[in-house]
């Protein structure tokens, strides 16, 4: 039995589309949720609250809320009738960037067996939310995204769906463009050969995977759980970096007087687009710092946040993972914020170069774990347009 396969879904009609579908829970700020829903009362949002959303609720009355929420929207009509078992290519388009993939499920064996490997840890308060989410609310929407290596066919399949007209297109609330076709049935065959024995690679989604393994394992390990995925080529994903804001104030002259112990150090106006180096600012100007010791090192060992974490930010500045004073910045944000908070508050901004997709299969493979906040992948798939029914 291959690992990827079809799936019976309902998709959420064309007219419904641009209110209901949005961002996952997770890649919405806590403090913008409130309004988010203010905005967009329809949004699958409304399923996927936690207890950061309702903190004077327990996680049965979460749960039940959220069912009741799913619930308001399938008599409302937002859904269409349950289709028979396919798979579909989903496209995300921002700009000039487009990112499409699969849609299918895959099997929960898979996750546990090795052949789907994660390269994050995961928080165990967080595991047990979802866990008791999955089981108040029997229905997924929430894609875990999936990497594998690049596959002509795989690509040759893509392509051919895409150049049919789309079974829904729509623009979300935050002005992502996406698109929806549904794949020949010769076409499924081909995938669930294809990819039900490749290797595939977590992308986003390591805890809601964490806890369908441990719902399943709860109920027995039953025969044909899966995960809905969307499953992406490798060509197809961007990873992207995490920068590191310390908060002041910190010893400045300590700190640039101990530098040259660990690294070569020179004034720099361009950001540093190579790997094995990174960007300071610090005290009003940037520096680039490149590691004096530049013997390989390897899995999470060789990340450049790791060497970060090693030579400066433990050793000069007392940071440990986990402490208050550091704050992780988006590739994608405007620095210009982040360095004025430095130069309001005396801190430091390490600006770094986000890993390889062969660096991150180099960790998974070795079964270790990326310090957090190591990187990010684009696209980030959004919930509310399939919804697949748990066996009961």
């Amino acid at each position: 039995m291959t690992a990827v396969g079809p799936f019976a879904a309902r998709v959420v009609k064309q007219e419904w589309a641009e209110r209901v579908v949005c961002p996952m829970h997770d890649a919405i700020p806590v403090s913008a949720r409130a309004q988010y829903l203010r905005d967009n009362p329809a949004s699958y949002l409304q399923v996927m609250r936690s207890e950061q959303d309702l903190p004077d609720a327990t996680l049965a009355q979460i749960g039940a809320t959220n069912a009741r929420a799913l619930q308001a929207l399938l008599d409302d009509g937002a859904y269409g009738a349950e289709l028979p078992p396919a798979m579909f290519v989903y496209r995300v388009r921002r700009g000039t960037e487009e990112h499409a993939g699969i849609v299918a499920e895959v099997a929960l064996s898979a996750f546990v067996d090795g052949q789907v490997l994660g390269h994050e840890a995961v928080h165990e308060a967080r595991v047990e939310a979802l866990t008791h989410h999955f089981a108040a609310v029997p229905v997924r929407s929430e894609l875990v995204a999936l990497m594998h290596r690049s596959d002509p066919d795989i690509t040759a399949v893509l392509q051919r769906t895409m150049a049919d007209p789309p079974l829904l297109h729509l623009r979300d609330a935050t002005g992502v463009e996406q698109a929806v076709w549904q794949l020949a049935p010769s076409d499924v065959t081909l995938v669930a050969e294809r990819l039900g024995s490749a290797r595939h690679y977590v992308a986003d989604g390591h805890h809601r995977v964490a806890a369908s393994v441990r719902q399943w394992r709860a109920g027995g390990e039953p025969d044909g759980a899966a995960v809905l995925c969307v499953l992406y080529p490798e060509g197809q994903m961007h990873l992207l970096a995490f920068h590191r804001r310390v908060a002041g104030p910190i010893g400045v002259d300590r700190t640039l007087a101990a530098l040259p112990a660990v690294c070569e150090v020179e004034a720099t106006a361009q950001a540093n687009r190579e790997r094995g180096r990174f960007d300071m600012y610090l005290a009003g100007y940037w520096s680039r710092l490149t590691p004096i010791d530049a013997a390989d090192r390897l899995g999470a060992d060789g990340l450049d946040v790791t060497r970060l974490d090693d030579l400066i930010l433990k050793p000069l500045l007392g940071v440990t993972r986990g402490d208050a004073r550091v704050e992780y910045v988006s590739e994608l944000a405007d620095l210009d914020e982040a360095t004025a908070r430095c130069d309001a508050d005396g801190g430091a901004l390490f600006r770094l170069v986000a890993p390889s997709l062969d660096q991150l299969v180099d960790v998974a493979e070795r079964g270790e774990v990326m310090p957090p906040k190591s990187t990010y992948f684009e696209p980030k798939p959004r919930a509310g347009i399939f919804l697949r029914f748990d066996p009961r």
